[in-house]
């Protein structure tokens, strides 16, 4: 378990270094950028359901028509 542990900590060192240094390499911010890049490394690496992994995902996107339930005409009054 020692070899995972310190393969996570590895990779989440990295992301954490590459946060300091897209934003200036500047002082005070090293638990920030952990907190960060660990806060990533668990959202990659959590535990996925059967239903997550084959469910397809798919855009709520509307095609911009009203179904013929939602068309009126008007009358003449």
């Amino acid at each position: 378990m020692e070899g995972k542990e310190m393969n996570r900590d590895e990779e989440i060192r990295q992301v954490a270094y590459k946060f300091w240094q897209e934003e200036g390499c500047p002082d005070g911010y090293d638990v920030q950028h952990w907190l960060k890049a660990e806060t990533i490394w668990l959202e990659e690496h959590r535990p996925r359901s059967k239903a997550e992994k084959s469910k397809p995902v798919r855009s709520k996107r509307t095609t911009g028509r009203k179904s013929s339930q939602t068309q009126t005409t008007a009358t003449p009054q």
